[in-house]
């Protein structure tokens, strides 16, 4: 998140804020003076922007722990976000300063729309489900994550890595380097040695160059073993000193993070490999290019047996680098 800067914050937005003082407020953001933060008659800790005119705001988002309505005073609406679980407060002060950036200096035009999505983006922060991802999702999960920490991160500014990663976005590819994207696929050991795409997005071409990395990996619990658990604590380490760049991870990151089960977090795997396929024009795969134009959705598996021919001679660092 470039250009956060924490000094344009309270650390705790509500400090000395003792007793209900809404409708009045102090300032959240110095930069931006539409942003307020205020105590309502309940001793509810919230947080708020007002903008001039008379604004209708439909379908608020409905998020646990946290409420949002809309106030309108004389020319004035106001967009309110209270916290109902005083438990929460620490997450609840990331979340307010997050949004007061994110939608700062905006017109008012947006700001409203913006101010809700990224309220709603952070809803598996702050009360995570845990109801657990399916199997598919957790291993290619960690598969993303291993090659984010292990990978590319060695290979490139922290800031830059975690800009590549459109995985948890729901983008075609899963990383985007420069001109190149890569797919990544991971397979565990005693698993049919498949790769599994699963539709006509993933291996269509939004860059000029496409390589799809298949990772081999084994439960373990060995030294060199990883959960899901040890590389966020790892990435939350190195983005620490960057308030913002840990609060655009952890965004991220939250709705995988957020919806995997304690089991899923703490699983150990080990790396044992990767293959790395360049995915040109003769590649074998179904896109929306190339697909018969009655077929609109295709999941299908490729024998990498069969593959040879697009495999790369090149190590992954090599191939990161050059991105």
């Amino acid at each position: 998140m470039s250009g956060f800067d924490d000094s344009f914050f309270l650390e705790n937005p509500w400090l000395d804020i003792t007793e209900p003082n809404y409708p009045d407020g102090r300032y959240l953001y110095q930069r931006d003076l539409r942003f307020f933060v205020s105590m309502d008659e309940d001793k509810n800790f919230n947080f708020f922007i007002r903008e001039e005119g008379v604004h209708h705001l439909e379908k608020l988002p409905n998020l646990k722990g946290i409420e949002l309505r809309v106030d309108h005073f004389e020319n004035e609406t106001r967009l309110v976000c209270t916290l109902t679980d005083e438990e929460l407060l620490d997450k609840f002060a990331v979340i307010a300063k997050d949004v007061a950036f994110v939608c700062g200096e905006l017109e008012t035009s947006k700001i409203f729309q913006m101010f809700m999505g990224r309220i709603e983006s952070w809803a598996d922060f702050l009360k995570p489900s845990r109801k657990g991802l399916s199997y598919s999702e957790w291993i290619g999960f960690w598969g993303e994550m291993y090659v984010l920490s292990n990978l590319i991160i060695p290979q490139h500014p922290i800031a830059d890595a975690i800009n590549f990663w459109i995985g948890p976005l729901q983008q075609k590819q899963d990383f985007t380097l420069n001109d190149m994207a890569l797919e990544i696929k991971t397979t565990v050991s005693g698993e049919p040695n498949e790769i599994q795409i699963s539709s006509l997005d993933q291996l269509h071409k939004i860059t000029p160059k496409l390589y799809l990395m298949h990772l081999h990996i084994n439960k373990s619990n060995d030294q060199l073993a990883l959960s899901l658990q040890d590389m966020y604590e790892k990435l939350i380490s190195i983005c620490e000193e960057d308030t913002g760049l840990k609060n655009e991870f952890i965004n991220k990151i939250s709705n995988l993070y957020g919806r995997a089960s304690q089991d899923q977090l703490e699983e150990k795997f080990n790396y044992l490999g990767l293959e790395t396929y360049d995915v040109n024009d003769h590649f074998p795969s179904l896109t929306k290019l190339n697909a018969p134009s009655s077929v609109t959705k295709a999941r299908y598996s490729l024998d990498p047996t069969q593959l040879g021919a697009f495999q790369l001679n090149l190590t992954a660092k090599e191939l990161i680098t050059s991105g």
